[in-house]
């Protein structure tokens, strides 16, 4: 019998908002929730444009601002919660704690759920090629063009795991394909970040082996300023 490679595509978005719950909201101040602290700023309408042009089978965004709990960092990396927990705890201990155990609670819940499909969707092809993956996740994220007084060098870059072939291919592919559409576009790899860091991508690529692909698009937040 033939055995199905067919190729799954999933879409997230783990920063699309800068919505914070009530309880959370009055320890940030309100300029800092409008900034790139908060969300990634432009991720979220570019992401739905490719939900709409790509039709992946399965598609994840955010609801809750990173302050609140940061969706692509592990739940034990001290990132993952910002330094607002500290300023609520100082005034109200109670609060802070239940703020924690919320958003710990909203982590868990956005996690399970890509995981599950995953799974679901790798389940049935335990059987084919491992050169072929069943799933191909791209994480639509953006970045400041300034950081620390320093001007980032690219207009998009494209984070995936260098020891992993597959995504050095798919990485490959989709950077010509950009630059097939856009020729001034300045693209690079691994940057602003490194693919290899930790985050959604890393935790899925050890869960799931070769069958899983992650790479995350990094968009220069200048084009939506």
């Amino acid at each position: 019998m033939k055995q199905d490679l067919r190729e799954i595509l999933i879409l997230t978005c783990e920063h699309a908002s800068n919505k914070l719950p009530a309880a959370f909201k009055k320890a940030v101040p309100a300029d800092v929730q409008e900034t790139h602290r908060a969300y990634d700023i432009g991720a979220c309408s570019v992401f739905r444009k490719l939900v709409k042009f790509a039709k992946p089978e399965f598609f994840c965004e955010g609801k809750f601002s990173r302050l609140f709990v940061d969706l692509n960092r592990t739940i034990t990396n001290k990132s993952a919660f910002c330094e607002y927990y500290e300023a609520l705890e100082a005034s109200d201990k109670a609060a802070a704690e239940k703020a924690k155990a919320q958003a710990t609670t909203y982590w868990q819940e956005y996690r399970t759920t890509i995981e599950k499909f995953v799974e679901s969707a790798i389940k049935p092809n335990t059987r084919a090629a491992k050169s072929k993956p069943s799933v191909v996740h791209l994480g639509i994220h953006s970045f400041t063009p300034v950081l620390n007084g320093k001007v980032r060098n690219a207009d998009i870059g494209i984070l995936y795991d260098p020891s992993r072939p597959l995504e050095c291919a798919y990485a490959n592919v989709i950077k010509a394909e950009i630059k097939r559409l856009y020729p001034t576009m300045k693209v690079r790899f691994n940057y602003p970040y490194k693919g290899s860091s930790d985050g959604l991508t890393t935790t899925l690529r050890k869960k799931f082996g070769p069958r899983y692909v992650g790479i995350e698009i990094e968009i220069n937040q200048k084009f939506f300023l």
